[in-house]
């Protein structure tokens, strides 16, 4: 697809009478959340109040000149009402190198605080001041901002409701960005397209290492596997999977084990199992709806879980403030594997697709395309739009050409080991190694290596380099392609993801506007009210779904609730409401992640599959929503119970038995 073609999809909205009435319904939805969820506008100062410390705190260690260990200090906070004062008290003592300490105990210094709220501009303002005996002047920073809204929460809501209303991705994720550029910009002319072309757009992606080096990465990617496919090597992959995975449910077990090989990290997962195995579910008629799932369900819900990726570093970075700031002497591995019991969804999502595979049944708009894809031998429904473009379609395999599968399979295993060993030399394994080559079997340094990975995308991107630069030197060895061919090839295969590049630039910009409107610290804000003892883990697990389902980032996610949510648990449970707490912020958000449409994994599985977006949404929901009840009931309700743990996790795997087998249909039945 040329520019002109993507302008044509980008600006291909035709709305009709019925388009314009859900459009209608959307907008009127929303305008009733505005009125209904904070008529006061209390939930909005205190979500202010905690926007404007969290941002207060790097400051503030900075100018106390970075302590290494946790300061006991005494908290003194005025100004503002009482759930402000209390939600950036909350705060301040979650940070790492923050304590607050108790009655009669040596303190190390006096942290005030002073919130101010100014009524004439609607903005609140932070001031704070430590003091330490011997250390000098008062460390102090200071900070305002306008006051967050019920407003926050209409951008991503604005896309999700339009994305289902109209089936139109793009003009869907625009509305809501340009909604948010509205509500941030400084008046409402147009400074706010600026605002969100600069902020939004340009900002969000360009300027972010992190998220270029996941375009290269995917791009070079699927430009390797496009000139393999057009070599013959994919084709020899098929051919002898085929050997062996000769049924529906032999080929939907080989993909969900290549999901569980590759662990490490869920883009590599995503892009290598859905590229790999789409010429063999095509060829058994399996519905690119299915394959998609099956590589969604094996890619964050494996490496959030896994002992060994990219996903632990990050997760155990959190845990490890957390443990540090609430003085539990645990590190962040060792809050990680006491968490690790109770990630009940990430458990059940794997548990159902087993079962899924097993008895081959499905039920729901899966069941609708699994029968289409079998009677009608439409991999696709009619008027699909694959995400990855008709580009790579077209890429098939070169006429004459023979079949070998080392073409794809060594690319594919150098990008696997290059990004292993990678990540391992990235995370400082080799310096380890060189001064004690006896660890090299010991989990610990493996552990360490892979969690202290910090250019892990840039280390995935250099490997499917190394991997595409290896498949153009098979295909010209064995003379199976021309030079020509090969630029064809990769050629078309990095072109047809310009709509989905268009796509994750969106979904980018949606979570910079979400941030920029505080849409995490309102729901953080409005939902803390309804919090109990016995029922704060299921809370916070659907918390974190909802807020990783609207704004499409489950690392964002992670990060906002665990120091936030999950010292509440401490405080208010002990140690073990912390360890569910916890494991709730990890799976709520990988489950709200799963489901999101605006999600870069989801939108990433839509493309590796070939499957179109809103289809990919639609028929998995139905499924993580049954293991995501599963894990509210039979995990977080059971422990609260108190009931025992085991019999818990045995009802549940039986319930999702009995909804599989009771409720799902077999696909070999006429519709």
């Amino acid at each position: 697809m040329g520019f002109k073609g993507l302008g044509e999809k980008l600006l291909r909205w035709r709305p009709d009478r019925a388009l314009l009435l859900r459009a209608s319904a959307v907008v009127l939805g929303l305008l009733v959340v505005v009125l209904l969820v904070d008529r006061g506008g209390a939930h909005g100062r205190v979500a202010t109040s905690l926007a404007v410390t969290e941002k207060l705190l790097p400051d503030l260690k900075k100018a106390a000149g970075e302590p290494e260990e946790p300061l006991r200090l005494t908290l003194v906070v005025s100004g503002g009402e009482e759930g402000e004062r209390e939600i950036a008290r909350r705060t301040f003592s979650a940070a790492p190198w923050i304590r607050e300490a108790a009655a009669g105990e040596v303190v190390d210094g006096e942290l005030r605080a002073y919130l101010g709220f100014d009524e004439e501009t609607a903005s609140l303002s932070a001031a704070i001041e430590l003091s330490r005996p011997g250390a000098g002047p008062p460390a102090t920073a200071k900070t305002e901002r306008r006051l967050i809204s019920v407003w926050a929460l209409t951008p991503p809501l604005l896309a999700i409701l339009l994305a289902f209303a109209t089936r139109r991705l793009f003009p869907s994720l625009i509305s809501a960005i340009a909604l948010a550029a509205l509500l941030s910009a400084p008046d409402l002319t147009l400074l706010g397209v600026d605002y969100g072309l600069k902020e939004y757009l340009w900002a969000a992606t360009a300027s972010d290492a992190f998220k270029i080096w996941i375009l290269v990465f995917t791009t070079a990617l699927i430009g390797m596997v496009g000139v393999a496919t057009r070599a013959g090597g994919v084709q020899g992959i098929v051919d002898r999977i085929a050997t062996r995975a000769r049924t529906r449910r032999a080929t939907q077990g080989a993909t969900m084990g290549m999901g569980l090989a590759i662990f490490f990290d869920d883009y590599a997962n995503t892009i290598v199992v859905g590229t790999t195995m789409r010429g063999l579910t095509d060829k058994l008629r399996i519905s690119r709806e299915k394959l998609a799932y099956l590589v969604d369900s094996t890619s964050a819900p494996v490496a959030g879980v896994a002992l060994i990726s990219t996903w632990i570093g990050y997760e155990v970075g959190l845990f490890g403030d957390l443990g540090t700031s609430l003085g539990l002497g645990l590190d962040g591995y060792q809050l990680f594997f006491a968490a690790l019991p109770y990630r009940f969804y990430c458990g059940f999502t794997l548990v159902f697709l087993i079962l899924l595979i097993w008895l081959q049944r499905d039920y729901g708009p899966m069941l609708q395309a699994e029968r289409r894809a079998l009677h009608e031998g439409k991999v696709l429904r009619d008027g699909a739009e694959p995400l990855s473009g008709a580009g790579m379609e077209r890429v098939a395999m070169e006429p004459g050409v023979r079949p070998l599968a080392h073409v794809a399979l060594l690319p594919i295993l150098v990008v696997i080991l290059g990004a292993g060993v990678g990540l391992f030399l990235d995370g400082g394994g080799g310096a380890q190694l060189s001064a004690d080559p006896a660890r090299f079997f010991t989990y610990a340094l493996w552990r360490d290596a892979f969690g202290g990975a910090e250019n892990s995308t840039f280390v995935l991107a250099m490997a499917a380099l190394a991997g595409s630069a290896l498949v153009v030197a098979l295909a010209r060895l064995h003379r199976l392609l021309s030079p020509d061919a090969i630029v064809r090839s990769y050629a078309r295969g990095v072109w047809s993801m310009a709509p989905a590049v268009v796509v994750l630039i969106l979904a980018w910009g949606i979570k910079a506007a979400c941030d920029d409107v505080g849409t995490s610290h309102f729901l953080i804000a409005w939902l803390q009210d309804s919090i109990s003892v016995s029922a704060l883990p299921l809370i916070i697990f659907i918390l974190a779904a909802f807020v990783a389902f609207a704004t499409g980032t489950s690392w964002g996610t992670m990060g906002i609730l665990i120091p936030t949510a999950v010292p509440l648990a401490y405080h208010l449970g002990g140690e073990e409401a912390l360890f569910v707490a916890a494991a709730a912020v990890l799976d709520g958000a990988i489950f709200g992640d799963h489901c999101s449409p605006i999600s870069d994994t989801t939108v990433m599985s839509s493309i590796a599959s070939g499957s179109d977006h809103l289809d990919h949404v639609r028929t998995q929901i139905p499924y993580a929503l049954t293991s995501m009840v599963a894990a509210g009931l039979f995990g977080y309700v059971w422990w609260a119970l108190g009931a025992p743990y085991p019999v818990g996790l045995g009802l549940g795997a039986m319930a999702l038995f009995g909804v599989i087998r009771f409720v799902g249909r077999p696909v070999e039945e006429p519709a």
